[in-house]
C-alpha cells in the first residue's frame, strides 16, 4: 500500500513516516496477524496503514476503505478496534507516570528551561475525535457541538512524551 508513494505522501496520508509505520507493525505483528486461511485476510501491514489512514484523517469508515482499495465499513471499523486494542495492549511499553522524584524533578527542570515554568511537571490537553456515529448507544456519542465524536485526555512531559492518557464516552472509559 506504500508501494509508488513519496515519503511526504507517505507522511501527508498516515502521519508517519514509512521507518515508523515499519515499527509499528513489527511491534504489532503478533497481535494483528491473521490466519493464512482465511480468504483474503488482511496483512498486518494493511490492518495498520487502514487504522493509521483513520486515526490521522478523522474520516468515515467508508471513506477509509475506499480510499485504500475497497475495504467495506464493517471490516474497517473491526482493523480500528483491532489495532486500538493492540495499542492498549502495549501501553505501558511507552507511556509512563514520572514515579521517582527523581524523575518528577528532571521534568520540573525542563519546563522551567523550556518556559520558565516552575514547578510544573505535566502539560494537559484534549480534544474531541470526531467518528462517524455508532448504531448502537449513537446518542452517547454525541458531543455538546453536535457531532459524533471520542473525548481524549492526555498528559505529557517537557519533552513531549506521554505519560496519561484518558479515552472517554458516555458509557465507556479507558485509561492509559
Amino acid at each position: 500500500m506504500l508501494e509508488g508513494l513519496s515519503e511526504d505522501e507517505v507522511k501527508s496520508r498516515y502521519r508517519f513516516g514509512r521507518e515508523s509505520i515499519h515499527f509499528i507493525c513489527n511491534l504489532f505483528e503478533e497481535d494483528l496477524e491473521r490466519p493464512k486461511s482465511q480468504n483474503n485476510a488482511l496483512t498486518t501491514e494493511e490492518q495498520v496503514l487502514i487504522a493509521l489512514r483513520f486515526f490521522a484523517s478523522g474520516s468515515f469508515l467508508e471513506i477509509v476503505g475506499d480510499t485504500v482499495g475497497g475495504i467495506p465499513k464493517c471490516t474497517v471499523s473491526r482493523i480500528i478496534s483491532r489495532v486500538s486494542a493492540a495499542i492498549s495492549k502495549k501501553q505501558n511499553q511507552f507511556i509512563r507516570w514520572p514515579s521517582t522524584g527523581e524523575s518528577r524533578q528532571e521534568i520540573k527542570q525542563g519546563f522551567f528551561e523550556k518556559g520558565g515554568f516552575p514547578g510544573v511537571i505535566g502539560c494537559i490537553d484534549g480534544t474531541h475525535i470526531r467518528i462517524q456515529g455508532p448504531s448502537d448507544n449513537e446518542n452517547d456519542f454525541v458531543n455538546r457541538k453536535g457531532y459524533h465524536s471520542i473525548n481524549v485526555q492526555a498528559v505529557c512531559d517537557h519533552r513531549g512524551m506521554f505519560y496519561k492518557c484518558s479515552v472517554k464516552v458516555s458509557l465507556l472509559s479507558f485509561v492509559c
